[in-house]
């Protein structure tokens, strides 16, 4: 990341924010540096950074930065801009960015964007597959505003691996719309079907937080994530057995309702469920489904449809 020390280099010797973003977007934060410009910046290939922390850019700065991002000429991967006093109207312009453009790292730490920033940003995710890292630390965001982003990520994303909230008043209902995206266990449909690529969510130092068991949840949830990396099936595979382990009943309930339903695409997932058991030694859940279903398997998935359409 020499690009980034560039741009400290440019931005240093002007006077006026303008001054500096005009500087950078016209030679670009790719420029030459010295061998030795320090150990903790290291370029990843023809990547180019924009930093620009605290540099007070408001909602009007940001529009420039974002105008930058759109030449065709150059490419630029990584955006800082913590303490730039950002409000919602500066997130709503990056996440018209967000919407078609490569950037892989965003930083937004210790701004405004709030809620209503937050939601801009939550939508353009929906159709963003590049972005892998996005920092929101301490910009005020409340359960409104994490409850929307937490939906988005857990149906529609698949790209973002690290993603930092410390600092903002989350609230129970927060963590707990974190928790669902992760690891949605209203039913093994929805436990399969949640946010499998999210490694890292750091919370440190949210604010109206009492639950730590959720906390914990979504801990667990994430490690598993990061365990079976790249391969959401794994992911999702090792959730709906940690889930079975801890609720016979809830998995019993499941195969009665897919045998009911003629949802014979999922016997698939039900036999890799039961072989997981086994292979573990948890023998205890597979023995209890067995004794409580023993015609599992005495039908194949054929006779299961023709005694459906015979219905």
């Amino acid at each position: 990341m020499h690009s980034i020390v560039a741009c400290r280099r440019l931005s240093s010797p002007f006077s006026s924010c303008r001054d500096i973003l005009e500087s950078i977007l016209e030679f670009g934060a790719g420029a030459t540096n010295d061998a030795d410009d320090g150990d903790e910046f290291v370029r990843d290939g023809d990547c180019d950074a924009i930093f620009l922390v605290g540099n007070h850019l408001r909602d009007r700065g940001v529009s420039r930065v974002v105008d930058g991002l759109q030449d065709p000429c150059r490419e630029y991967f990584k955006l800082y801009l913590c303490d730039n006093r950002i409000g919602h109207l500066g997130a709503y312009f990056i996440s018209c960015a967000l919407y078609d453009s490569n950037l892989m790292e965003l930083s937004l730490g210790n701004n405004h964007i709030g809620d209503e920033g937050a939601k801009h940003l939550a939508h353009s995710l929906m159709f963003n597959s590049t972005l892998k890292m996005l920092n929101l630390e301490k910009n005020n965001i409340s359960p409104e505003g994490i409850t929307v982003l937490a939906k988005c990520l857990e149906h529609s994303n698949t790209g973002l691996q690290w993603l930092v909230l410390s600092e903002n008043p989350l609230g129970d209902e927060g963590v707990r719309a974190l928790l669902r995206c992760v690891g949605n266990s209203f039913s093994f449909d929805t436990l399969l079907k949640c946010n499998h690529s999210l490694r890292s969510v750091i919370l440190k130092k949210v604010t109206h937080v009492t639950d730590n068991a959720t906390l914990r949840k979504i801990q667990c949830h994430l490690k598993i994530n990061r365990l079976s990396a790249p391969s959401s099936t794994t992911a999702a595979q090792r959730k709906v057995l940690r889930f079975a382990k801890e609720n016979h009943s809830s998995l019993l309930e499941y195969i009665s309702t897919i045998q009911s339903h003629n949802a014979v695409k999922d016997m698939h997932c039900i036999s890799q469920i039961l072989a997981l058991l086994g292979f573990q030694c948890d023998l205890s859940t597979l023995l209890y489904v067995l004794k409580n279903m023993p015609c599992l398997f005495s039908k194949c998935p054929d006779k299961i449809v023709e005694q459906s359409s015979g219905r």
